[in-house]
């Protein structure tokens, strides 16, 4: 009897002792990526399915910026956040707050698509992103991270120029060249977040090797600020002037490009993913100065698609497929699905750019741009669904600590 005693004190013990399983935080990247790659391969139907809203063009912009990029904005925020508060933070992103987050999202889109009028539309698609910065700011703001606030602030920005949008829709004033700042104002942000990300995902991939590339902050910070000259330079009616900014923009981002380039980047799909969608984002400020001041080549709206597709489309593809890259011991290997979506989504930035209205197989270019954007987004999904069930690695972009 005794000794049947002892052996249950010592099992409790043990069971006490015993320390519990590891768990792995929540992945609250993972439903925003997905959302984000649904609605950006939907998205443009609006143009092959007449009828759909009143004002495609509006729907199309606002939609793409504010839904699409704006899911993406929150997935890199959510991803980033715990390397930003430190790995003995507590602040984690619960399930609760995280479906709230996405029904806040879906409630936006909605409110869109619908064509909801009034306090209501500017309450829904305000949810979103203050929403997101709720979950962002405070935990950075108790760590003492100031250096990230300005990024984790963004989304309240974005909430303010959305509704600044709308409002000025519903009281009849001119939105004329609105959306043309807000995807300028998103250039500046992937030139920050891209001009660290390139230059050091190619570092940490060829440390130890014959030198590293230099991120040329200096050279970003003047392009962003020739950016936001450009800005100004349109509120006061002087194209060439925005013209000329954004072109030396592109011009100093395409430097910082090539002296990012070295052999064996090609050898690494996913630093070719990145350094090809850096190459976008400076082909898209040149084709963009080159509309400004000379727009009878080309118009001004169309240039903008390779900011927008181009740019913006290739870069989120480039960040958010890392997620769900296998893992190899010091990197990440992109899958021949991922590297189809990304040349799929290129593709059809240029179909878009250069032959709109060439008519093959009897539909036009606009028509192909759709199906090849669409395409590429589905491929985007297929490695993203594969891994939904799955806990996310650690680190979740970088595969400098995958040693497995």
């Amino acid at each position: 009897m005794l000794s049947r005693i002892s052996i249950w004190k010592k099992t409790c013990c043990f069971r006490a002792l015993k320390p519990k399983p590891h768990r792995r935080p929540a992945s609250p990247h993972k439903p925003l990526f997905l959302l984000m790659g649904v609605w950006a391969m939907l998205v443009p139907w609006v143009w092959v399915w007449p009828g759909l809203v009143n004002d495609p063009m509006f729907w199309h912009a606002h939609e793409l910026i504010f839904g699409m990029a704006g899911a993406a904005l929150g997935g890199y925020l959510l991803i980033a956040l715990p390397s930003w508060t430190g790995p003995k933070s507590r602040h984690r992103i619960g399930r609760l707050p995280l479906v709230l987050l996405v029904l806040a999202w879906g409630l936006g889109r909605g409110a869109m698509l619908a064509e909801v009028q009034g306090p209501v539309l500017l309450l829904s698609v305000s949810l979103y992103p203050l929403g997101l910065a709720v979950l962002v700011l405070p935990p950075l703001w108790h760590t003492r991270s100031w250096q990230k606030l300005p990024l984790a602030g963004v989304p309240v920005v974005l909430a303010v120029a959305d509704l600044a949008w709308l409002v000025r829709r519903q009281s009849g004033v001119s939105d004329q060249g609105f959306g043309l700042a807000l995807v300028l104002g998103f250039a500046v942000m992937l030139s920050v977040v891209g001009g660290r990300a390139v230059p050091a995902f190619i570092n940490s991939r060829f440390q130890g090797t014959d030198g590293c590339v230099l991120p040329h902050r200096s050279l970003g910070a003047l392009a962003s600020g020739l950016v936001l000259l450009a800005l100004g330079g349109l509120g006061m009616g002087m194209s060439a002037l925005a013209g000329a900014a954004v072109l030396a923009a592109g011009a100093l981002q395409a430097f910082r490009g090539f002296a990012w380039f070295r052999n064996g980047v090609f050898a690494h799909l996913d630093l070719m993913l990145l350094w090809l969608a850096w190459a976008w984002l400076a082909t898209g400020l040149i084709v963009l100065g080159g509309a400004l001041l000379l727009p009878d080549v080309m118009a001004v709206a169309m240039a903008l698609h390779g900011l927008t597709m181009g740019a913006m489309g290739a870069m989120i593809m480039a960040v958010a497929g890392r997620a769900f890259m296998a893992r190899a011991p010091g990197r990440l290997q992109a899958s021949a699905v991922q590297v189809a979506g990304f040349a799929s989504v290129g593709l059809a930035a240029i179909i878009r750019l250069v032959f709109p209205d060439a008519e093959v197989l009897g539909f036009v270019g606009l028509a192909w741009s759709v199906a090849a954007w669409s395409l590429g987004w589905a491929l985007f999904l297929w490695p993203a669904l594969r891994n939904l069930a799955k806990p996310a690695p650690h680190p979740v972009l970088s595969a400098s600590r995958a040693r497995t």
